[in-house]
């Protein structure tokens, strides 16, 4: 039988008979760095550790295990290709990895003046673990996080969904699905998962502008659960954790 490929959210999904499901995420970003060209200037490792940090936290909301995390690097090996592959090896690190999960290429063959990272993650998981799909009618929408963006990000990175934290949540069968808070905000997210969900979001009121706020590199993730596991589950996981909604028929 021929693999089945899906692509659901920023990710695909590998079934093949007899294996567990790949799952596969990827992000990339440019302009962002010290090199003579880049928009916002940031040491080359925080560039490599947030670029990494967002397609890691898609794969591993999924429910899924990193098998190898793959950096394509638009600059040379050495300085800049070298520090931006420590700050990765610093988010994986994070995440029980090792170095030896990284793989990748740099641009050696000619001169660059603008940073261009690309990162591809590969899992796998049973598909009963996957938290795709898998919430119920009645569960509230919960934020683990704040959405932060620019200098907030490092300014305020005690308030981040850590990837511990995710990956806790990952682990709790009482934690149904996880989608990370992106650019377009947890609001969108919640859409989203309403409607893989076959129901509707219905927001608490008063909250638009937490909905509608950048997530930037993921520091944000948003989970369903039925509500009377929540508080158990704040005192497990801790961290700021706030209801945005439900999920509605």
């Amino acid at each position: 039988m021929k693999p089945q490929v899906q692509r659901i959210r920023d990710l695909t999904l590998v079934r093949r008979e007899g294996s567990r499901v790949l799952v596969i995420g990827c992000d990339s970003s440019a302009s962002i760095g010290n090199k003579p060209m880049d928009v916002i200037q940031t040491p080359p490792d925080i560039a490599g550790y947030y670029a990494a940090r967002v397609a890691v936290m898609e794969v591993l909301s999924a429910g899924a295990d990193i098998l190898t995390v793959i950096d394509t690097l638009a600059v040379e090996r050495n300085p800049t290709g070298s520090e931006i592959i420590r700050g990765i090896h610093r988010l994986l690190h994070e995440a029980g990895l090792t170095d030896a999960h990284v793989n990748g290429s740099t641009e050696d063959n000619f001169v660059s003046c603008q940073t261009g990272i690309g990162i591809t993650v590969i899992g796998e998981a049973d598909e009963e673990q996957l938290k795709l799909g898998c919430s119920a009618i009645g569960d509230c929408i919960v934020m683990l996080g704040e959405p932060l963006v620019g200098s907030a990000v490092l300014e305020q990175e005690a308030k981040q969904c850590s990837i511990r934290q995710l990956q806790q949540l990952a682990g709790a069968a009482e934690v149904h699905d996880i989608h990370p808070v992106g650019s377009k905000g947890a609001g969108y997210e919640a859409v989203l998962l309403a409607e893989l969900n076959g129901g509707s979001f219905q927001a608490l009121p008063g909250i638009t502008e937490k909905l509608e706020a950048s997530g930037g590199p993921a520091t944000a993730v948003i989970f369903t659960i039925e509500k009377s596991n929540l508080e158990l589950l704040q005192t497990s996981i801790g961290g700021k954790m706030e209801i945005i909604g439900h999920l509605y028929q």
